[in-house]
Parts: structure tokens; sequence; C-alpha cells
């Protein structure tokens, strides 16, 4: 949640306070301050756990997105998939989390329908240590067993966020030559990976893995699992996009397309 439950609950425990201290001290303004905090607080919390809410952060970052259009697929030279995380299944070992599955379905297909030939690059590290698998091997793994393609999967797996996959790909495509790499990420990501991979040299051509449109009705008004996730992802993308303009990751230019 962005306002933590437990200031919700401070907040009714302090206002129950005043409201019983009210009949032996004058705290009355003091209580209709707290009414309004509180109502404030509920209502923040209630809008930033919607989906309406999530889905308008997230038009508001993918509408900014700009980039190459390859007009002839046949002409890329490569396919970054970045990878969105891991989790620990027990027994199962490590999984890749719904993302990043999402994410190098996406590539793969777009392989199948350019050139099977065409490397794709899963990019994604040591995130849980250097004692388990990189994040690039698990997702990888998950499809191994369906795929047969000419083409081996190619693993990049010492990165450890964006930026990091953008320095440690950006030479690599340099010696390959690559100028039309196709950049696979979601929609939300991608304004924040085009700029990091623009920074480092490479004008990749966005190819975001856009999420199907869910039909939610009046439910998109209504707090959900589905609206926090959302919500937290779009302002994981602002929080992101800041820290990379404040600290010289990325420039404002990077965030535009220069022909």
């Amino acid at each position: 949640m962005i306002m933590p439950t437990g200031l919700v609950l401070v907040s009714i425990a302090v206002l129950a306070f005043v409201i019983w201290r009210k009949r032996y001290v004058a705290f009355a303004g003091y209580a209709n301050w707290l009414v309004g905090w509180l109502g404030g607080i509920f209502l923040l919390t209630y809008i930033t756990a919607t989906p309406w809410f999530g889905l308008l952060l997230t038009e508001m970052l993918s509408s900014q997105v700009e980039g190459r259009v390859l007009e002839d697929p046949q002409d890329a030279d490569a396919i970054v998939v970045l990878t969105a995380g891991m989790n620990n299944a027990g027994p199962v070992g490590w999984v890749p989390k719904a993302d990043g599955i999402h994410r190098l379905a996406v590539g793969y297909e777009l392989q199948r329908m350019i050139n099977l030939r065409l490397p794709v690059i899963v990019s994604g590290g040591h995130t849980k240590g250097g004692q388990n698998p990189s994040e690039a091997n698990v997702t990888a793994s998950f499809f191994a067993r369906q795929r047969t393609e000419v083409t081996p999967t190619e693993l990049e797996e010492v990165s450890t966020d964006t930026y990091e996959s953008a320095m440690q790909l950006a030479p690599v495509l340099g010696k390959r030559g690559a100028r039309n790499v196709l950049l696979v990420t979601d929609e939300v990501h991608m304004l924040r990976a085009l700029a990091t991979y623009r920074s480092r040299g490479i004008d990749a051509i966005p190819a975001p893995a856009l999420s199907l449109p869910v039909d939610l009705g009046f439910r998109a008004y209504l707090p959900s699992a589905y609206g926090i996730g959302l919500v937290s992802n779009a302002l994981y993308e602002i929080i992101g996009l800041t820290g990379y303009l404040v600290s010289g990751k990325i420039s404002f230019g990077d965030l535009q397309y220069q022909e």
C-alpha cells in the first residue's frame, strides 16, 4: 500500500483517545483537525489502491515513450529482454516472476516472426546473491524445455538493474555492430529502459510486452490487490526515473527520441 495501514490504525487510536479526553478537556479543535487528517489519509489510501489510478499513472509513463520504428523487421540485429525478478519456490527452486515470463515470451515470439537465427539476449544478474542463479538463467530455463530453435539464447548475468544492463550490453552490441536492437520490457518500464540504453549509446527500438486490456467496469474504482500492484509498479518507475536523472545516469535528452 502507498499509505501504510499502520498509519491509519494509529490515527484511529489517537482520534479515539482525543475524543475520549474531550469530556474533560476542550480538545474540540484538535479533534476536528484529526478527523480531517484521518479522512485525507483514508481518501488517499483509497485512491492509490484503485486500478483506475494505477492505469492513469501507467498511461502517463507509456505515453511519453518515443523511439525508432523498424520499417523492415528483417533488419533487426538482436533482441534484448530485460528480466523482472524471481522468487524462491522452495522445493521447486527459483522461478521467474510473471512479468519476466511475459517479457521473454514476447521476445521469443518476435524471434519466431522475424528470424529464428536472430539472437535473443536475456539480461539479468545475481540479484539474490552470488550463491543463487542469475535472473537471466532462471527466466531462460523456464522456456528451455519447450525450445529447439537453431540460435541458443544468450545470457547477460552480471547486471542487477537497468543501468548495469545497459553498461554490460553496450560494448557487446557495439562490437557486433548491432544498430537495430529490439528492447523488450513492460510498457511502464520502457521509458526508463530506453533512456538508460540511449545514455550508453544504444538507440534501441521499443518492443513493449503489452498487457492485455482488462474490462473492470465499476471495479476499476474499487481498491484491490490488482490496483495496488499497478500503482506500486508505476511509482517505482517514477522514483527510478527521478533517481537516474538526479544521479546523472541519464539526462532529460535521453528521455526523448532524437532522429
